[in-house]
């Protein structure tokens, strides 16, 4: 599929959302408009949210530094937050048991801390799903990665999707809130409407995947047509199979401004700490990953490549 045609379906499936053929309740009422999707405010004692569209020059502020195996153990944990620190990457992301720790090791830095929801099967609840983020939000975390229902995706429960997402945004407020479509999983169509219905339910972000379905993770070609949909209201994060400098560089290029990656520090050390020309970078990605291949970036924890 070509760019133009591309961009041709995601307008035809927005207006027809805008226009309320996929987005109204039961009797006929359009549902209320949502909030603006811009990062909220956060208290007082921490830094601003990064904004999901401000420009970056370092290929650390793309990164979520990742660890969400089961057996990660707080040793793991507190090296991550060690790594994130030393690398200022944009967050750390794990499971909501290991938020309160993060936000210890992380406080007084610009690194924020990010926590899933409904992880991974996006098959809880919405009540469970928006308690869970209230409770990561109360123990420190900044954002709030949260998946999709997937089955009412695939089933075409667009109403539903959308309760669910904004039950979560308004849950977790003022934390930033990133929706997993899990889109290995679904069509060019369900992509676009899924990732509109997110923005309209006030959402920050769209997210490629978890990374642990057997489907697969993230393209290019999804990311660009994630960003086409939502345009420049929304960020978008390329995650699941993103190992290496040279795949996270074509992420960026297709429209991705955050990373999910266990690989953070190796695609630091390939592409360096500091400032880069990305204009000229994503012109030829493989050119500049000065050697970094998939697989041997390095992981969180120093063992094999975990599946984000």
């Amino acid at each position: 599929m070509t760019e133009a045609e591309l961009a041709a379906l995601a307008d035809e499936i927005v207006a027809k959302i805008h226009g309320g053929q996929a987005a109204r309740r039961p009797g006929g009422k359009k549902p209320a408009s949502s909030p603006a999707a811009q990062p909220p405010s956060r208290p007082a004692a921490r830094a601003p949210v990064r904004s999901p569209t401000a420009p970056v020059q370092r290929v650390a502020d793309f990164v979520d530094h990742t660890l969400l195996k089961p057996e990660a153990t707080r040793a793991e944990i507190v090296k991550l937050c060690a790594e994130a620190r030393q690398h200022h990457f944009a967050a750390v992301c794990v499971n909501p048991q290991w938020v309160e720790l993060c936000a210890k090791e992380l406080d007084g830095t610009d690194v924020d801390v990010a926590s899933v929801v409904g992880f991974p099967l996006g098959a809880s609840t919405t009540r469970i799903k928006a308690a869970e983020a209230a409770e990561a939000v109360d123990l420190g975390a900044q954002e709030i990665d949260m998946v999709a229902a997937l089955g009412r995706i695939k089933g075409g429960e667009w109403t539903w999707v959308e309760d669910d997402v904004r039950a979560v945004v308004e849950a977790a407020r003022p934390a930033l809130v990133k929706v997993i479509i899990e889109s290995a999983l679904l069509t060019r169509e369900e992509i676009v409407q899924a990732s509109a219905l997110a923005k309209e339910a006030g959402a920050h972000f769209v997210k490629t995947s978890t990374g642990f379905h057997a489907a697969g993770g993230a393209s290019v070609e999804t990311v660009r047509l994630m960003r086409l949909t939502v345009g420049d209201a929304l960020g978008v994060k390329a995650s699941g199979g993103v190992r290496d400098c040279a795949t996270a560089l074509a992420m960026i290029g297709a429209g991705a401004n955050r990373i999910g990656t266990s690989s953070g520090v190796g695609m630091v050390t390939c592409l360096g700490p500091g400032p880069l020309p990305l204009a000229e970078l994503l012109k030829d990605p493989q050119a500049h990953a000065h050697g970094c291949t998939s697989g041997s970036c390095g992981t969180a924890g120093g063992g094999a490549a975990q599946p984000y």
